[in-house]
């Protein structure tokens, strides 16, 4: 059985998660660390320089569990006490929350300098994938 369990891809284990930014940003890839820079609040920018906008899923939904667990390798638990010294410290805000992926999709279809995570799934002209990641099992 433990055969069969190393020939499952990863996303066997949960569901694929997409990065996305409004249709009309130039970049058209990013890398995992540039992601984790943006979401852990170690950049405020695009790589090219352009403001960006970290939209997030609210505390408590798995998809923000699962993102934070493949993006960076820390719990949701983590991320939020990470986020709650940068704010009490005031050097940062963290992402604003949305409940849902189309709360998000339309926020991100909305919003030029947005960043944001979904589950894989087709999305809207507004929107565009600069990343794909995996769940890690």
């Amino acid at each position: 059985m433990l055969i069969l369990l190393l020939w499952l891809p990863a996303s066997a284990f949960g569901t694929d998660i997409v990065v996305v930014v409004h249709a009309s940003n130039p970049l058209t890839q990013l890398q995992q660390k540039q992601v984790v820079d943006l979401f852990m609040g170690r950049a405020s920018s695009f790589p090219n320089g352009a403001p960006a906008r970290t939209f997030d899923w609210n505390a408590g939904l798995p998809l923000r569990e699962l993102f934070y667990k493949s993006l960076t390798g820390k719990s949701e638990a983590q991320v939020d006490a990470y986020w709650a010294t940068l704010v009490f410290a005031g050097r940062m805000s963290p992402p604003q929350q949305f409940p849902s992926d189309q709360a998000i999709i339309d926020a991100v279809a909305k919003d030029p300098s947005a960043i944001a995570y979904v589950p894989a799934q087709p999305l809207p002209k507004g929107v565009k994938v600069v990343m794909e990641l995996s769940p890690t099992p």
